[in-house]
């Protein structure tokens, strides 16, 4: 399939056994946290996140967590390693880059630099209601880094999250802490979080997307172009999404830095 993301061409290439994708409009029957927002109808929101004390404690106290990973991997990284240059300290070492990226898949929300009631109540004046980090489908409460390295397949294939059935009735966040730009920040599709299945056609499990394998199901086609949009959050802000909109497909364009985010989800309390 070939995408666009803010009018640049970039290949896509997703192999899986094609599902059978109906009419249904999964958020219709699921709770949705952009009711009543302005944001709405596009399905995300730039916004302000938290104090400017509390947002440079985050970003620090994360930035640091993602040496101590590292370190962990058995990578030599100083206090004050620059973590957008990830790339060059993991080389051409697929060992070293996954003994990093399976420590952050799922972390444990003790391990964040300030309380997770901090970010609940950001968010939280961000949907207009009571929300909580605490996913009902397992009782955990995870937080997720997310490192993508500069034309890499390091990224996830485009998809909705409530593929899974453990991110429905949520909202997502996206937080950066290095190397996000306008040529690497997570991408989305507008308003897609009210599209019928049967708008796109996606895998029936996971998917390989450029030769990587992911247990989400992915897109492989549509209808009609996708306008595929980097909101591009700043440092002080949050990108607030629906797990209901198409998103992901985030390759990495920047010439030299490695894009790193936390990634939260968040559902009614």
């Amino acid at each position: 399939m070939k995408a666009r993301i803010n009018e640049r061409d970039v290949d896509y290439r997703i192999e899986g056994e094609s599902g059978r994708p109906d009419d249904q409009v999964m958020l219709a029957s699921a709770i949705d946290l952009t009711a009543g927002q302005p944001w709405a109808a596009e399905g995300h929101s730039v916004a302000q996140f938290l104090a400017p004390d509390e947002q440079q404690a985050l970003r620090e106290g994360l930035t640091e967590l993602v040496r101590e990973f590292m370190r962990n991997a058995g990578l030599s990284v100083g206090a004050d390693f620059d973590i957008s240059q990830y790339h060059h300290a993991v080389g051409d070492s697929k060992e070293l880059h996954l003994a990093v990226v399976n420590q952050i898949k799922e972390i444990r929300q003790e391990r964040l630099p300030l309380p997770a009631a901090l970010l609940e109540a950001r968010v939280g004046e961000l949907c207009g209601r009571t929300v909580q980090a605490l996913n009902p489908w397992d009782g955990e409460r995870f937080f997720h880094l997310r490192i993508v390295r500069p034309n890499c397949a390091d990224n996830n294939p485009l998809h909705r999250d409530v593929w899974l059935p453990d991110y429905r009735d949520c909202v997502n966040i996206y937080v950066p802490l290095a190397g996000s730009t306008a040529d690497s920040s997570l991408t989305l599709v507008p308003g897609s979080h009210w599209w019928p299945e049967s708008r796109t056609e996606r895998t029936q499990g996971g998917a390989v997307y450029n030769g990587v394998s992911f247990t989400v199901p992915a897109v492989k086609g549509a209808a009609e172009p996708l306008r595929i949009i980097r909101p591009n959050p700043g440092p002080d802000e949050v990108l607030l999404f629906s797990p209901y909109l198409l998103h992901g497909g985030a390759v990495n364009l920047n010439p030299d830095q490695t894009r790193v985010s936390l990634e939260m989800r968040f559902w009614p309390a």
